[in-house]
């Protein structure tokens, strides 16, 4: 007798699960919609469709039916006792806890329902049987939030032309739908500065679910006469159910340049710096680093402070030339923005004999002297070439006191003639 019960309890069971599990049922939750994060309790309905029998020391436990659910969602009660289930058609609602992990995304969570009871209400002679039921949905509304997560072009300079790329990236946990992006560079000081060329202020960025990313990518031409500055181009993303603001951060810095010229005086290599740019070079240093043709003697590095736009100043070095070629400058300097940059320039270099020894001002001097002691005749002419103006204005002289005799001795013979003729 008691098997046969018992066969008709499983018989009325597995009708009660396939009735139970034909179709996907939702949750009931606290509120809707719920959202990651939340912590809300969910009602599970347990009906008792058997006709004739009942369900006795009914216990009902919810668990997630995979590992997406598991990570999502957290059921905080174990298992809830709801009693016996006697009356055909009659239900009972299991009540249970849940918390939403901060990182779950928007979607369906799926889980089982087991349901464990006895039969007939003979509780000392029944034993306990499990029913699941399956398609037991929780639903998780998301909250998208996109941000512009990377744009390729952070300086540009007064009259450039620069292909820009911008990266957004939902890094919500809802889906935003067909969303754009708006620019907006009328206002008066950006629409001096900039224009996007070719294909207007919008662009489409589609859906993104979490974590999905998409780029724009423009034209940005910037004038030649636009300030020095950081600008915040302002701009808008929208769609169907998101909307925000943003901006890109573009800095116009202009062109820092340097010109270079030397006197070579005395032994001494003096090296000019100009600063022929548009911007302000703080901390500006030279250096003369290590290169064939070029000897320095003692520092090869030297602080020249500060330099406006327009500006120059000197350093001084000793240094020997022993070939020909460009002598290579290193100037290192802060910009505009507060970045240390470093500038190597070429200078045409062609020193005087005093610094073309190869071991330093004293292997010049040493070298004159070599010169002096073997070019004897040479002097000699360079002497006789300097004492030509002093010869000319002897000569000058003799010449004048010869015709002032000639002409003296003339006029005595014209003057005899004429007393000899009276």
């Amino acid at each position: 007798m008691n098997l046969r019960k018992y066969i008709l309890f499983l018989m009325i069971s597995l009708i009660f699960l396939q009735s139970a599990s034909a179709a996907k049922t939702y949750l009931v939750t606290e509120h809707e919609p719920v959202y990651p994060g939340d912590t809300v309790f969910v009602w599970v309905p347990i009906k008792n469709t058997g006709y004739g029998t009942w369900l006795s020391d009914t216990v009902v436990k919810l668990v997630p039916a995979n590992n997406a659910t598991e990570k999502a969602v957290h059921v905080l009660d174990d298992a809830v006792a709801i009693g016996s289930i006697q009356d055909w058609n009659e239900m009972r609602t299991a009540k249970f806890k849940i918390h939403v992990d901060k990182s779950a995304v928007e979607g369906e969570y799926d889980f089982h329902v087991h349901i464990t009871s006895k039969g007939n209400g003979d509780s000392s002679g029944s034993s306990p049987t499990t029913t699941m039921q399956e398609d037991r949905v929780l639903v998780v509304s998301g909250t998208p939030v996109v941000i512009l997560s990377n744009s390729s072009v952070e300086t540009v300079a007064p009259g450039s032309i620069s292909e820009v790329v911008l990266k957004f990236k939902n890094v919500g946990t809802g889906t935003a739908r067909n969303l754009y992006v708006d620019f907006d560079t009328t206002m008066e000081h950006l629409s001096k500065a900039f224009s996007i060329v070719g294909s207007g202020t919008r662009f489409p960025l589609g859906s993104l679910s979490p974590q999905d990313e998409a780029e724009v990518r423009f034209t940005l031409m910037v004038d030649a006469l636009a300030q020095t500055g950081v600008y915040n181009i302002p701009l808008k993303i929208s769609g169907m159910n998101y909307t925000t603001n943003d901006y890109i951060g573009v800095g116009i810095a202009g062109i820092t340049d340097f010109e270079l010229s030397y006197l070579d005086s005395g032994g001494s290599f003096l090296l000019s710096v100009a600063n022929i740019g548009v911007n302000p070079a703080s901390a500006v240093s030279v250096t003369i680093p290590t290169q064939n043709n070029f000897n320095v003697i003692g520092s090869s590095s030297q602080v020249i402070g500060n330099l406006n736009a327009g500006d120059y100043t000197s350093a001084t070095f000793q240094m020997a030339q022993t070939g020909r070629s460009d002598l290579r400058v290193m100037i290192q300097y802060t910009d505009a923005s507060g970045v240390r940059r470093s500038l190597e320039k070429k200078l045409p270099v062609k020193l005087s004999g005093t610094m073309s020894g190869t071991t330093g001002t004293a292997s010049g001097n040493a070298g004159d002297q070599h010169e002096a002691m073997h070019s004897g005749g040479s002097n000699i002419s360079r002497q006789a070439a300097s004492l030509i103006p002093y010869a000319g204005i002897v000569l000058i002289g003799i010449i004048g006191i010869w015709q002032r005799k000639s002409i003296t001795e003339m006029y005595k013979r014209l003057k005899f003639q004429r007393q000899r003729e009276k």
